[in-house]
């Protein structure tokens, strides 16, 4: 009886548990959902160092955050045109999307960087 009870929970546990999780396909690309703004204070052709604008998260965890670009990240202007790391210059603003993660080291780390747009 008490074996018989035990896979009654179980089951019901399991499919409580399952009906929980979805495939999380919005239709958008979710690793543009996580960004921010900042000021390029730095460039040294494979890094940006950067203040997050005032009020954002980022600025909550850290003042100053390096981003590391590699070869796959999407570096574009404002209008969407494909753009290098040398037309980013200190002083410019610029978006950030993604993954979340933020290394907690001074200046703090960003190391799954996707996308960087120039604002100006």
């Amino acid at each position: 009886m008490k074996t018989r009870f035990f896979a009654v929970v179980l089951l019901t546990a399991l499919l409580i548990l399952s009906s929980c999780s979805g495939t999380g396909n919005t239709g958008t690309d979710s690793r543009y959902e996580v960004n921010f703004a900042g000021t390029v204070l730095e460039n040294n052709g494979t890094n940006l160092l950067i203040e997050p604008e005032p009020g954002s998260d980022e600025l909550r965890s850290a003042d100053k955050i390096t981003v590391h670009v590699s070869g796959d990240m999407v570096l574009v202007d404002s209008q969407g045109s494909e753009i290098s790391i040398d037309s980013i210059e200190t002083g410019d603003m610029i978006q950030i999307f993604y993954d979340g993660a933020i290394a907690e080291s001074y200046p703090a780390q960003i190391n799954k960087c996707y996308k960087i747009v120039l604002m100006n």
